[in-house]
């Protein structure tokens, strides 16, 4: 289903395994207001990196501020978003988190990845959610905006407060039992899938135990909570399998960056967002080298050594991000490792995508741009080929920019400033 400014698409959601009632306030303690009469909402971000999270979040946390609400960040990355939510004149805590557990390959299921950050110990789980309660009890929390952050969900759970999951359609798995293999191109036998649900369960149903909380009868439920607010569209979803779903759209970008002079070049203008750990990197900037068109390249921290080398006249370096509404008005084609906001921002502009995914989460996103024809996908697990003539495709067949643009087309008349509205009202209609 489409999303519209007007609201969320409206279809019905994917089936679920078991009853998906929401979890209602349970303790007079949550229904009150904070002080000065103000709502109290927390931000919950456990899993993930750098700004994605915080950087979509933060448009709607200055609305939800400016309607009268105290927001509260729970970051998993306080060293790296800090001087971000700073520079809005927000405070915020650490989320409480355990070291990356090892397991054998990459992670087959979303139980695969609870099970590598403490749910594979009920006792370790015990103590995070336990943070967790702790944390909504003394910011005052009546409701919970889950990003990336299922051991909240149950923290919440266990309390009785009411939670919207905000995410990006890779943190709210459909609700099947099992969770679904997220690497459908390497099908897994049903046991060993079912044996990770199981697994990430029994702890979850022994930490709800001690809480004197119902158990769970499917992993699935966890992701039961009171609104599911999918901020992505259908073709973007990490899930193709998910089916009718409720899409909200995207969020307009926090507006951190700063205009940038392009350099000298003729032809097109590409613009590429990379990252050190970027996969092919080195090679994407050996390939923009020989292109010979005219370049921005956003690359924090990006090694002198490496910049000296691809040092060229058309080739423009930055230390600090973009203006992403300049560069999807001016540039030609986008060059990033496919994260979200910048790859639908893109889209939406109507403009063709190189991307270099990092992870599973990042390759999903680049497998669904490629299935629609409006970019090509550089697999991190192989040699990554020719990308000088991979560019100069992107470039010259039109193909690419057509199917972008009937992406733009289709969603030409969504508002992101109204999905912030609608969120707030749905907001408030949760805390009432």
């Amino acid at each position: 289903m489409a999303a519209s400014a007007a609201g969320p698409s409206q279809g019905g959601r994917s089936q679920a395994p078991g009853d998906r009632a929401a979890v209602e306030p349970s303790s007079p303690r949550f229904l009150e207001r904070g002080p000065g009469g103000k709502h109290s909402v927390l931000y919950a971000w456990e899993f993930g990196a750098n700004l994605g999270h915080v950087g979509a979040f933060m448009p709607l946390a200055c609305a939800l501020r400016a309607q009268g609400h105290e927001v509260h960040w729970v970051v998993t990355q306080p060293a790296v978003v800090g001087d971000f939510l700073a520079s809005q004149d927000f405070g915020w805590l650490a989320a409480p988190s355990v070291p990356e557990a090892a397991r054998p390959g990459p992670p087959l299921t979303y139980a695969d990845i609870l099970l590598r950050f403490g749910y594979a110990d009920s006792r370790a789980l015990f103590g995070l959610v336990g943070a967790w309660r702790e944390t909504m009890r003394l910011t005052g929390a009546r409701l919970v905006l889950a990003d990336h952050a299922p051991t909240a969900l149950l923290a919440a759970r266990s309390l009785g407060l009411p939670v919207m999951l905000f995410s990006n359609g890779f943190t709210a798995p459909p609700r099947v039992s099992p969770l679904p293999n997220m690497r459908p191109w390497a099908p897994q036998p049903e046991p060993t899938v079912s044996q990770l649900d199981f697994a990430a369960l029994s702890a979850v149903n022994a930490v709800l135990g001690r809480y004197q909380c119902p158990p769970l009868r499917h992993l699935a439920e966890l992701f039961d909570v009171a609104e599911e607010a999918l901020i992505t569209f259908p073709e973007l979803d990490h899930y193709a399998e998910r089916g009718p779903a409720r899409y909200w759209g995207s969020l307009p970008s926090a507006g951190t960056g700063q205009a940038v002079a392009w350099p000298a070049g003729g032809g097109k203008r590409v613009f590429a967002y990379l990252r050190a750990e970027s996969p092919h990197h080195e090679a994407l900037l050996a390939a923009l080298l020989a292109l010979g068109q005219a370049t921005v390249i956003y690359f924090p921290q990006l090694p002198p050594a490496l910049a000296a080398r691809y040092a060229a006249p058309h080739l423009r370096f930055l230390d600090h991000p973009a203006d992403i509404a300049q560069m999807t008005r001016e540039a030609d084609l986008a060059v990033t490792y496919a994260s979200l906001a910048t790859t639908t921002a893109f889209l939406l502009a109507g403009k063709p995508l190189l991307l270099l995914p990092g992870h599973l989460e990042q390759f999903l996103v680049a497998r669904r741009v490629e299935e629609m024809g409006a970019g090509r996908l550089v697999n991190p697990e192989q040699p990554p080929g020719d990308l000088a003539a991979v560019l100069a495709d992107l470039i010259g067949n039109p193909s690419w920019r057509s199917n972008a643009q009937a992406f733009a087309a289709k969603y030409a008349a969504f508002d992101q400033q109204a999905v912030i509205g609608n969120l707030v009202r749905r907001i408030d209609e949760l805390l009432a």
